[in-house]
């Protein structure tokens, strides 16, 4: 059966249950309404300025856990999205960004907002601050480059792609090639079990550990593994300014956010003396750690937990890296500390009403 690729671009996006998409629309865009047109299962959103497309692509990627959809027409549409996607890049929050684009057979020419290089390239300008940035030049690449950009988006340490779209191109058909994500895509959860059992020792034996836990817990949705993790261990848990609502404020093990504007607790117990420090989904970067203070660095080994091998050790040096999907990871650190739990009880070791009354003594109101 044939297609436009617009028609076949939506059909993949219902594929990613994505329901809601968010732009400004215009002449480059109009084979994208009509292909809109003819089906329900995804309804566009028309925001006020393409700015707010980007932030609202943004905001529905975090609620929903897909990946978030925007689009402009060419030109000033194009630059318009700029910061909301730059955002969206510096949060790793996933979103397919489309502009549009003349068509191919007056590309280059100078034509009314040109997106091209001889006006303004906007695969160059949303290089930077996009993981994957392309223009479709053929009908016959738009399945395979789609593709392409749903995967790079989705894998490893999420974030934006870009695809500037010609107008010619978007309303050509082609044969339906759609194909489940499963075929195109695959989660990447690997680990490395011999430092996953040293990690698991480190944090059982510990006398006074702790977890910080980043955004990445919330983007990999691992919030009932740090829970569980954190009850088993007896283990205070903090979280990253990005990181705010991955553990319960009102858990008895919780000291609240660590840096820019956050909790006394939480600076004053992990700035204090702590042996092990057990980091999840974050970076470490300046607003957690107020500006890599080095007395956040314990006394006895950090072990970090990242999908991006080169934030660990990165700004603090970290005695155990583990590279890996968050959930995977502490799922296995969950399993060996069951094992070492026969040789410890750390509800006994370092009991929750110690956190308890540190909170209170700093001021901290504790909700039991």
């Amino acid at each position: 059966m044939k297609i436009t690729t617009a028609g076949l671009l939506l059909q993949y996006l219902e594929g990613e249950g994505v329901k809601y998409i968010f732009g400004v629309p215009g002449t480059s865009l109009v084979p994208l309404y009509a292909a809109m047109n003819k089906q329900d299962a995804i309804k566009p959103i028309l925001t006020k300025h393409e700015e707010g497309a980007a932030f609202m692509a943004d905001g529905y990627a975090r609620v929903s856990g897909e990946i978030g959809v925007c689009y402009a027409t060419s030109g000033p549409g194009a630059t318009n999205l700029i910061t909301g996607v730059a955002n969206a890049y510096m949060d790793n929050t996933p979103l397919l960004v489309i502009t549009g684009q003349v068509p191919t057979s007056i590309y280059g020419k100078g034509t009314f907002q040109d997106s091209t290089k001889e006006g303004v390239d906007s695969v160059a300008m949303f290089n930077p601050i996009t993981k994957y940035s392309t223009m479709v030049m053929s009908k016959y690449k738009m399945p395979e480059t789609l593709r392409d950009a749903f995967r790079i988006a989705l894998s490893g340490k999420k974030g934006p792609v870009h695809i500037s779209y010609p107008k010619d191109i978007m309303e050509a058909e082609v044969e339906d090639t759609l194909l489940p994500p499963r075929t195109y895509r695959v989660k990447a959860e690997y680990f490395d079990r011999r430092m996953v059992i040293d990690a698991a020792a480190k944090l059982v034996q510990a006398k006074k550990p702790v977890m910080l836990v980043g955004y990445g817990v919330i983007a990999s949705a691992t919030t009932s593994e740090v829970l569980e993790l954190a009850e088993m261990l007896n283990i205070p848990v903090a979280t990253t300014p990005k990181g705010k609502g991955a553990f319960p404020e009102s858990h008895g093990l919780s000291l609240g956010v660590l840096g820019f504007a956050g909790s006394p607790v939480a600076e004053e117990y992990i700035m204090g003396d702590i042996d092990v420090l057990l980091v999840v989904g974050a970076s470490l970067d300046q607003l957690t750690t107020f500006s890599w203070d080095p007395k956040i660095m314990p006394s006895d080994c950090l072990i970090h937990i990242d999908i991006d091998p080169s934030q660990i050790s990165k700004n603090y040096p970290a005695g155990i890296g583990l590279v890996g999907d968050c959930g995977t990871v502490l799922d296995e650190i969950s399993f060996r500390v069951l094992r070492e739990l026969q040789k410890h009880d750390p509800k006994a070791e370092r009991p929750i009403a110690e956190v308890v009354k540190f909170k209170q003594r700093v001021g901290m109101v504790v909700n039991e």
